[in-house]
């Protein structure tokens, strides 16, 4: 259990301090959202993203985002929800997309463990 819980701070904190300002969006609150101005971003590699994601997601794993912040340029105008498995990449992702002028970007509460965990549905 101490494993688990210290596991989940350390997930936390790596995601906090790579993401600066970045908000936080819950996975009730997802579900509901209008995904007509949202882009959800899975930013693991193409393997994890087939194995399952959340619905709707695309997958920019964080080499392309990282090597080509542009590559979500169409979407720049739209909010950005990024996860990753853990809140690490998506982080780091984050952190790209910041030094690119994105602006509406959030992070998935939980990331993939925490919506698994939660038992909600995937696609794959």
């Amino acid at each position: 259990m101490f494993k688990r819980t210290a596991f989940w701070i350390l997930s936390l904190l790596s995601f906090s301090a790579y993401s600066g300002n970045i908000s936080n969006i819950s996975q009730q609150t997802l579900l509901e959202a209008d995904l007509s101005n949202l882009v959800i971003v899975d930013v693991r590699t193409p393997e994890e993203f087939q194995q399952g994601h959340v619905p709707n997601a695309i997958n920019v794993p964080l080499s392309e985002i990282i090597d080509n912040p542009a590559i979500l340029l169409s979407s720049k105008d739209k909010s950005i929800v990024l996860y990753c498995r853990s809140g690490y990449r998506a982080g780091k992702a984050a952190e790209a997309l910041q030094k690119g002028d994105y602006q509406n970007l959030s992070h998935l509460e939980g990331d993939m463990q925490g919506w698994l965990k939660a038992g909600l549905a995937v696609e794959k």
